[in-house]
């Protein structure tokens, strides 16, 4: 006996097709729209700082340096540099720019892919935190909190300090 297989229409409704064409037409055009203040708040964090300025001289001048990130020409034709604190919040931001599994040598460094998640901002800012202090070879005082938005874009509040330095936070803006 021949299995008969249900019939479908061969045509879509060309009315509903384009209605939803023009749904993703637009929420592709807000994306377009705001990618470049994503992409520069993400290049260009805000560092806030407040306090004092360590005196101790295992936190003074060049004590923590390393190769700048992202990674840049001198000019001198070699890389650049940073030091200190600015160092420190490099390494915080590299930590929010990498996913988990990009690292060869390193495959926890990073944030965990989060998409499809239902989340709370509490449990992420949680996820983010403990991400960080595994991340960093430094004895951090870090708070964490995280603001997202009803569209899925989120803003990432680092608050750190290093052995009583004074206190800095990174704004960071990303889409989850």
């Amino acid at each position: 006996m021949a299995q008969q297989f249900p019939s479908y229409p061969s045509q879509i409704d060309s009315e509903e097709l384009k209605g939803i064409k023009q749904n993703f037409q637009i929420a592709d055009n807000l994306r377009a729209e705001q990618s470049s203040n994503i992409k520069f708040s993400r290049e260009n964090p805000e560092i806030i700082r407040s306090g004092k300025i360590s005196t101790d001289s295992k936190y003074g001048s060049r004590s923590i340096k390393g190769l700048s990130y992202p990674l840049e020409l001198n000019g001198a034709g070699g890389l650049k540099t940073s030091e200190n604190f600015s160092r420190l919040s490099e390494q915080i931001r590299e930590v929010l720019d990498t996913k988990v599994g990009e690292r060869v040598y390193r495959q926890f460094f990073g944030l965990p892919e989060l998409v499809f998640e239902t989340i709370s901002e509490a449990v992420l800012s949680q996820v983010i935190k403990k991400q960080i202090l595994e991340a960093l070879p430094f004895d951090l005082e870090l708070d964490v909190s995280v603001e997202i938005d009803e569209d899925g874009r989120s803003v990432i509040y680092v608050g750190y300090s290093l052995e009583q330095s004074g206190r800095y936070i990174i704004k960071y803006s990303a889409n989850t």
